[in-house]
C-alpha cells in the first residue's frame, strides 16, 4: 500500500474549511500573549499549541511553532539565526505545517 506524502495532503483533505484556517491562524498568533499572562487556560492553549507541532514533527518542532506564532514564511525561517537552517524543502514545510493545523484541531475539540 502506497503511503501518502504529507506534502500532497491538502487542506481539504484534513477537513479543515477557510474559517477554521483563520481561527485556528487567530488562535497561534495569541501563544505569545498568552504565554505572558499565565493563567491556566492560557497555559493549557500554549500547551496544546506546542504538543500540536510536536505531534505533526518532532524535528520540524520549533519552526514550527516559530512559524504558526510569529506568521514567518518558510523565507524567513529556512537560514533562521537561533534555530539554524530548517533541514525541508518549502513544500514538505507547508505541509507539516497544514498537519500541525489538523493536530491543533483535533486538540481544540
Amino acid at each position: 500500500m502506497r503511503r501518502i506524502r504529507v506534502r500532497n495532503i491538502s487542506w481539504k483533505d484534513y477537513g479543515i474549511s477557510v474559517q477554521t484556517q483563520r481561527e485556528l491562524k487567530e488562535f497561534c498568533f495569541l501563544y505569545d500573549e498568552k504565554k505572558k499572562r499565565g493563567n491556566s487556560q492560557d497555559l493549557t492553549d500554549c500547551k496544546m499549541i506546542e504538543e500540536a507541532a510536536r505531534e505533526s514533527s518532532e524535528e520540524l518542532a520549533p519552526y514550527l511553532l516559530k512559524s504558526v506564532t510569529d506568521d514567518l514564511s518558510y523565507e524567513y525561517l529556512e537560514f533562521d539565526d537561533t534555530l539554524g537552517r530548517i533541514p525541508v524543502g518549502k513544500t514538505d514545510f507547508y505541509g507539516y505545517r497544514r498537519k500541525f493545523y489538523a493536530c491543533l484541531l483535533k486538540k481544540r475539540v
